[in-house]
């Protein structure tokens, strides 16, 4: 109502202005300084405002539009695609990717990632993404050692706008959104926001969720000058399943017999078992799991005292974004851009933690006649608060020989860790250990970084380009930590951080890029380093202590464009030092653990082709070929008879965890006037799920479809304003396909149980996604 007010005011008084032209141009200052200039040699992919204003309305995570463009592997732990997403490029997990927002950088100092969680409905706040994979030019933040993610959010409309959209589809998914602005007020100020939600019962059980994001806007437009203040909130309430669904090779509480694949999972009536939410029934009698009359294993959920049920596994997370914006363009050859941030997160976890061991809580419980009391049910809240603010600045030069750029980007970041018990199961204890707090450590991060790059124009056809950054980081943390480590008396003691750690890094690049007509071929060659990650540190475990990883990245590539046709190829070869790659383990939260490998590279091909073959029709492909291989690594398996000696085994030629070695896209796209169908299938081929080229511990290949159906219907005479609808379907997994996309493995050693670095005893997580699953949708334009 607020809205529609306002855009009733607003109809009143608007007003011819700024010429719109400049209005984008000044739009486009704020995020030039990370992203890739025009006849970059760089491999891009740009997705427009259009295509993201329909994904919205999907309700899923922005990774999974970007999979769309080569190279890119995105997944829901809820099986749907909402709430927790993660995402890889070139094999590149999410801490390894680079995103900023409007040249703010996204990515949590600490961990290094962007949680898709806490960016419900993102695109539909964004004008245009930029898509950089390889090093590509520099950013602010984090180094880009798989790729970059540049988001720009929409220019507000000069004219008064209301949009309301409302989708609803499988697993109760709903998803809805509000988009509004004033137009011009008064001598050039603009009022824009935004309201979406999306809920969900989830694929996998106990991972219902409700998350949000808002925006409010305040622009103020000048002949040459644009001042902008963004107000970005998201929140989030999403059940948990980071575990996946557990397979191994011997008896266990968490473990099928004999079951070694998902398919054998879903086959035994498990493919929707989540082990954080719901237990296996054994008999410990005859110690198997309990079947039903069908041959499916029966589980239950869990129980607290007086016989409660245990709701689900949540993970709740508030962020709030503060980014000042002004650009400005005082003559034909310069522009100016100064952003002023500040960003506050708040959030916790709270888990069922059955039957566990008193001592990992380093707690030591004994009841009335002073016997101890070894093992009891615990319910665990484990939270953070951040806070990270910073400064970036812009300069840019321009003439008909010269694009030089020039940015400082200077940022810091406070942060605590906590955790409670909340829950403790009456075991016959004396002790109340409700509400004790476990663990508690602080965090600081000083990011500074500057950066001059420029395209030299040397003739109509041929272009070069020299780019170099410099970073300074400074990271220290102390306090307790969340993990125990046995004393010689046998009581446990929290892990003691005292990190101080330091780093400098030159960023050099260069390149080149021809063009003439429909052709343009390009070469490069870049060198960047990045320091580890907080988990890198806390829970590098039998693993030496981390180092900052280097690589050296060299690109090539080729691009043909005509009114009909498009193609392009782009070679690559990345030569890492001390790269961090996934073990394939995880931790006791979920997050996926690295460790360095001394020498690796990755090394393919990207391939992209579209053909107009009607006026209605559009045939579309592309395709990530590559290798990934280990060049000199020691992999240290966990030993139960000897904590303290880890079995190593040497590796000089496996293949990297998580890095398929094809990744493939097709699309049929059917646009007749006011009707789009879009037929789109993906493959992935195999992955390993550590570094140790097992099949056994690996993901099968998989292939999925999607069709997306939509229409837009315009009226020529408006109905209380309104002035479009749009429909739309979307057909998920047509061919309900049951497969997982990403997991786990575990393996340990141990002489007395038999088990060897040849013949192990092993778990894998899988993470499955959804059968068949569809969304309608409908978008009221006013």
């Amino acid at each position: 109502m607020f809205a529609a007010s306002l855009i009733c005011v607003a109809a009143t008084k608007a007003q011819n202005s700024a010429d719109t032209l400049t209005h984008e141009e000044l739009a486009e200052v704020i995020v030039a300084g990370v992203r890739a200039q025009k006849n970059a040699p760089y491999a891009v992919a740009n997705i427009k405002k259009g295509e993201l204003q329909k994904f919205s309305r999907s309700g899923r995570e922005l990774p999974l539009l970007l999979t769309r463009t080569p190279g890119i592997l995105a997944w829901g732990e809820n099986g749907l695609g909402t709430g927790t997403v993660a995402m890889r490029i070139r094999g590149a997990a999410g801490s390894r990717i680079n995103v900023t927002l409007d040249g703010v950088a996204l990515n949590s100092p600490e961990d290094q990632t962007v949680f898709w969680a806490n960016m419900n409905s993102f695109s539909a706040l964004l004008g245009s993404v930029q898509v950089q994979r390889g090093i590509g030019t520099s950013t602010n933040g984090d180094g880009a050692f798989g790729g970059s993610i540049s988001l720009a959010t929409a220019t507000p409309s000069k004219k008064p706008k209301l949009e309301l959209s409302g989708s609803y589809g499988s697993y109760n998914t709903y998803n809805t959104g509000l988009n509004f602005s004033t137009g011009l007020l008064g001598k050039g100020f603009i009022f824009d926001g935004a309201y979406h939600e999306t809920g969900t019962d989830g694929y996998l059980h106990g991972t219902a969720g409700r998350s949000g994001s808002y925006y409010g806007g305040l622009t103020w437009l000048g002949n040459n000058f644009q001042v902008r203040y963004k107000n970005i909130g998201n929140f989030e309430k999403t059940g948990q399943a980071w575990n996946g669904v557990v397979a191994g090779n011997s008896d266990g509480s968490l473990m099928m017999e004999g079951i070694r694949t998902y398919q054998d999972i879903y086959a035994h009536g498990l493919g929707r078992f989540n082990p954080l939410y719901e237990s296996l029934e054994f008999d410990d009698v005859n110690r198997k799991f309990v079947k039903d009359a069908n041959g499916n294993y029966k589980t239950s959920r869990y129980t607290m005292d007086g016989g409660s049920l245990w709701r689900r596994t949540t993970d709740n997370f508030y962020q709030n974004h503060n980014i000042l914006s002004t650009a400005w363009k005082p003559s034909e050859h310069w522009t100016h851009n100064l952003s002023v941030h500040y960003t506050y997160g708040y959030g916790y976890y709270s888990e069922f933690r059955q039957n566990n061991k008193f001592d990992k809580f380093g707690l030591v419980a004994t009841d009335v006649n002073g016997k101890k009391v070894k093992r009891s049910d615990f319910v665990r809240k484990k939270g953070l608060s951040q806070h990270t603010y910073g400064v970036v600045y812009n300069v840019n030069y321009r003439d008909e020989q010269w694009d030089v750029l020039g940015g400082v980007n200077l940022q810091q970041f406070r942060g605590s860790h906590f955790g409670y018990l909340t829950y403790v199961a009456n075991r016959g204890q004396i002790q109340d250990f409700t509400g004790h707090r476990y663990y508690d450590s602080k965090a600081r991060k000083n990011d500074y970084s500057a950066f001059a790059k420029a395209t030299y124009h040397a003739s109509s056809m041929l272009d070069l380009f020299a780019d170099v950054q410099y970073r300074h980081v400074g990271y220290t943390t102390d306090g307790r930590n969340d993990k125990f480590y046995k004393q010689a008396d046998g009581t446990f003691l929290n892990q003691i951080l005292d990190i101080r750690a330091t780093y400098n890094f030159w960023n050099p690049k260069a390149g080149i890029s021809f063009h003439s007509g429909p052709h343009r071929a390009y070469a490069s060659v870049a060198y960047a380093g990045r320091e580890p990650e907080r988990s890198n540190f806390t829970d590098n475990g039998k693993y030496p202590a981390p180092k900052a990883e280097h690589l050296l990245d060299a690109e090539l590539g080729y691009q043909y464009s005509a009114p009909r046709a498009r193609a392009g190829v782009n070679f690559y070869y990345m030569n890492y030092k001390d790269q961090f790659v996934q073990t394939g383990e995880k931790s006791d939260i979920g997050e996926n653990l690295t460790t360095n490998i001394a020498r690796s590279y990755r090394m393919g091909a990207e391939i992209t082709a579209a053909w107009d073959a009607l006026s209605c029709l559009t045939l579309e492909a592309n395709a990530a070929l590559s290798t990934n291989r280990i060049k000199d690594f020691d992999e240290y398996i966990d030993n139960w008879d000897d904590d303290k000696h880890p079995a190593v085994v040497h590796y000089d030629n496996s293949v990297l965890s998580f890095s398929p070695s094809a990744i493939l896209n097709g699309f049929i796209n059917f646009h007749y006037k006011s009707l789009e169908a879009v037929w789109h299938t993906n493959f992935v081929s195999r992955q390993y799920l550590d570094n140790t080229e097992n099949k056994d511990r690996s993901l099968p290949r998989y292939s999925q479809t999607d069709i997306n159906l939509s229409y837009n219907i315009g009226l020529h005479r408006t109905i209380l304003g309104l002035k479009q609808i749009f429909l739309g379907l979307d057909l998920n997994n047509i061919f309900n396909n049951h497969y997982a996309a990403s997991g786990w493995a575990y393996t340990a050693v141990s002489q007395s149980a038999h088990y060897t670095p040849q013949n192990r005893y092993w778990q894998l997580g899988f993470m499955p996604m959804a059968g068949f699953n569809m969304m309608g949708s409908i978008t009221l334009r006013f």
